[in-house]
């Protein structure tokens, strides 16, 4: 395969290299910046460079495009709407644009589960509503949509996996897990806001990469959206027990608040994934947490 990785320099991004780094496939990757680090690796370029990506895709004979690029989570750029619906609406239509005048074969979308939004008690399948309660949610929902026109009109196969809470190296984001890592390093305690009783899907990146090559290798999908979550669903101090089993330096005051995403979701069925794709993410987060703190840069 000759598959072109967007948002190669990010958390998804960057662990997909490793995963394939050394393999059969041909890799090109490109993002919009490096973020200081010196990636010889990578193409630096914009989704929404229409000539940019159509040099890449054509000149690369790309045939997979895992696309993981734009702006990543309902907490980023909140003040400028506009960016989100440029890098992440018009970015992926340009995108699938190129990819059905070329010779892709198979469009791999990473969305979220932010699409679904304020969804409360219950258990939430790709067959529940999508009622996003942010610009990034609706950003999420109008890229699964474009996928799934153009593969409908076009010769090539799009799939859309709505990613859980990631964690992992190479994560700039606001993590509370990556905080707590960097904090016991540091001999800090972390301060975590929030009530007791909000649920969190934390599934390690290297999960996420699993699913997402199966996503790009599978000979057939019956389905076009996929839920991609944790085995388990936790409250956040269950989460820092099960931290400071993996790393017993970790220090932790919960304190009232509430976490930037606010949005209510009980428990994801993963069944269409385990059955279509046989895949189930396969670290718990103890042995996650240990494997980020392995492989986080010390600073």
């Amino acid at each position: 395969m000759n598959i072109l990785v967007t948002g190669a320099s990010g958390l998804i991004g960057m662990a997909l290299r490793e995963h394939l780094w050394g393999g059969p496939d041909k890799v090109i990757a490109t993002d919009a910046t490096q973020y200081g680090r010196d990636d010889s690796g990578l193409i630096v370029a914009r989704l929404e460079d229409r000539s940019a990506m159509e040099k890449l895709i054509k000149q690369e004979a790309i045939s997979h495009i895992i696309h993981c690029g734009a702006i990543s989570g309902p907490m980023m750029a909140r003040d400028n709407p506009m960016a989100i619906v440029e890098s992440n609406i018009v970015g992926t239509a340009v995108l699938l644009d190129i990819a059905r005048r070329s010779t892709v074969q198979r469009f791999v979308f990473c969305s979220s589960i932010s699409v679904y939004g304020d969804v409360g008690p219950g258990i939430i399948t790709e067959d529940t509503p999508l009622r996003p309660t942010s610009i990034y949610g609706a950003s999420k929902v109008a890229g699964e949509q474009l996928v799934r026109g153009f593969a409908a009109e076009n010769d090539f196969e799009g799939v859309s996996l709505r990613l859980a809470r990631i964690y992992g190296p190479y994560r700039r984001a606001d993590c509370y897990v990556g905080s707590m890592i960097r904090d016991a390093r540091a001999h800090r305690q972390t301060i975590i806001p929030g009530d007791p009783d909000f649920l969190y899907h934390y599934i390690y990146v290297d999960d996420v990469v699993e699913a997402i090559m199966l996503a790009a290798t599978t000979p057939e999908l019956p389905h076009i959206e996929y839920n991609v979550g944790p085995a388990e669903v936790l409250t956040m101090p269950e989460v820092v027990e099960r931290a400071k089993r993996a790393i017993p330096e970790i220090s932790v005051s919960l304190v009232p608040g509430a976490d930037e995403i606010s949005d209510r979701q009980e428990r994801f069925d993963i069944s269409k994934i385990a059955a279509d794709l046989k895949w189930r993410p396969r670290r718990d987060l103890v042995t996650g947490i240990a494997d980020y703190a392995r492989r986080m840069p010390r600073r």
